[in-house]
């Protein structure tokens, strides 16, 4: 493809969601043309459904509160949680700009909740050691809705071409191997002239072959963004692009699914985080046997533990002398709806016997009768070889109780390798020059690693996407 300096627009922007829109916004504030083009009906992405969480190490949000951090400060903890396995180039890049980021969007508008920033460890993530994570009443739609309004005048000025339920399929290049545009497919293939491209279309976690091809893992929750079908990493490869991190999917502490037509929804979930709610029961895999500490208070560790389980399944397993007297272990749920759901939901089974409960919950009978043997003495003796400490009843009273989870995750580990400038790289190392990658699409697990952490996500998709937008050539060369 041959781009005619007149027509090309100086970037094309694929995906209008948290990377995208900054980059759109910054690029037609210097003066250039952007197209902007996106699959669905409306802008915004993922941050229809994002907490928002931002992070960011030495923001005046936090000088404000008397807070002192720093960007350098703020890497080392995120390597600490992540265990080193953020990459590092990409990380120092995020925690640089989030400072800046973050000023930028309060100075736009974005109002943080009152008490805020805070640490933010919780169920479902990790916490920081220090007060650095903060986000709006309307969450990731606070976000949205500052950037809607400062992209709504370069529309007006006809600086941004607004594309939407367009679906871009590929990268083009020209004679000498540039960047020359992209192809996109609606009702008919159309080629648009670009001097640069930015992908920022967002993770995979709806593409379930995608999902299972890149993690090994079947996707037993379909409740993510509709359009997050890896389309931007098909296209980085097509392009000469590569993948990497695809071993850093996460999957939770599982959830209790609606059913097994996977991908399906979630019911609820047992409560696995010990310091709202510790254990009376013992969780066993597929072989019957205890897996983990079940009051283990690293949400890593616990995590961990659950993905060497075969198919991420395991069973929570209890008698009725613990339901009768603790606290009810599914979230929001009383006693008697726990006991409602037992023979009438196949993730809640009921059983005379320990190892009629095995045949129901499909685990080993001879396992689970020895895990609960000696789980009984260990109660008995105060000594648990797996480390826990609250063991409040023996597991002996029938009738006895098993639920079903899953673990499950939403976001893509796996995602496109960049530089330090945000260029898509080959395998070689050399970087595909005018071609960007920022957002999900880089993979969660550059900045988190296998951990679960607030805030990384976003800043470092509006961080990088601004970025490329304030840095991108403008005019033809």
């Amino acid at each position: 493809m041959t781009v005619a300096p007149s027509t090309a627009y100086d970037l094309i922007v694929v995906g209008a969601g948290t990377a995208g829109l900054p980059a759109a916004i910054a690029t037609a504030r210097r003066g250039g043309r952007v197209l902007l083009l996106d699959a669905a009906e409306k802008i915004g992405g993922t941050l229809h459904l994002s907490t928002g969480q931002i992070t960011a190490g030495g923001s005046r949000l936090q000088a404000a509160n008397g807070i002192v951090d720093s960007p350098e400060a703020h890497f080392l903890d995120v390597m600490r949680v992540t265990a080193g396995l953020a990459d590092p180039i990409v990380l120092g890049l995020m925690t640089k700009l989030a400072p800046q980021t973050l000023d930028w969007l309060m100075d736009e508008g974005l109002v943080p909740l009152p008490g805020h920033p805070i640490t933010a460890g919780n169920a479902f993530s990790e916490g920081y050691n220090q007060r650095r994570c903060c986000w709006g009443e309307q969450r990731g739609r606070a976000i949205l809705a500052i950037l809607d309004r400062l992209l709504q005048p370069e529309i007006a000025s006809g600086r941004v071409d607004l594309r939407l339920n367009t679906r871009v399929s590929k990268v083009l290049f020209g004679d000498a191997g540039e960047v020359a545009g992209v192809r996109a497919d609606t009702k008919a293939a159309a080629d648009y002239p670009g001097r640069a491209v930015l992908i920022a279309t967002g993770g995979y976690a709806m593409n379930a072959k995608l999902f299972e091809k890149l993690t090994g893992y079947r996707p037993y929750v379909g409740r993510s963004y509709p359009f997050s079908q890896g389309d931007g990493l098909v296209m980085a490869e097509a392009a000469g692009g590569y993948l990497r991190n695809a071993h850093l999917h996460r999957a939770g502490t599982g959830s209790i699914l609606t059913g097994s037509n996977f991908p399906t929804t979630v019911l609820s979930r047992f409560e696995t985080y010990p310091i709202t709610r510790p254990s009376w029961e013992i969780w066993v895999n597929s072989r019957g046997l205890r897996f983990v500490n079940e009051d283990e208070p690293s949400l890593t560790r616990r995590e961990m533990a659950l993905l060497a389980q075969p198919d991420l399944r395991y069973v929570v397993v209890f008698d009725d002398r613990i339901l009768r007297e603790s606290p009810p272990g599914v979230e929001g749920w009383t006693q008697q709806k726990m006991r409602d759901h037992f023979g009438n939901h196949m993730m809640f089974v009921r059983a005379n016997t320990i190892a009629e409960l095995a045949k129901e919950v499909a685990v080993d009978a001879n396992g689970l009768a020895r895990a609960i043997a000696g789980y009984n003495e260990s109660v008995a003796s105060g000594h648990d070889p797996l480390g826990r400490t609250h063991m409040p009843r023996p597991i002996a009273e029938p009738p006895f109780y098993g639920i079903v989870q899953y673990g499950h995750a939403n976001t893509s580990s796996a995602g496109i390798v960049i530089d330090e400038d945000l260029r898509v790289l080959r395998r070689d190392g050399r970087p595909i020059n005018g071609l960007f990658a920022a957002g999900e699409v880089l993979g969660t697990g550059v900045v988190m690693g296998r951990a679960s952490l607030p805030g990384p996500l976003v800043v470092a998709a509006i961080a990088f996407g601004k970025r490329i937008g304030e840095r991108v050539p403008i005019g033809a060369t």
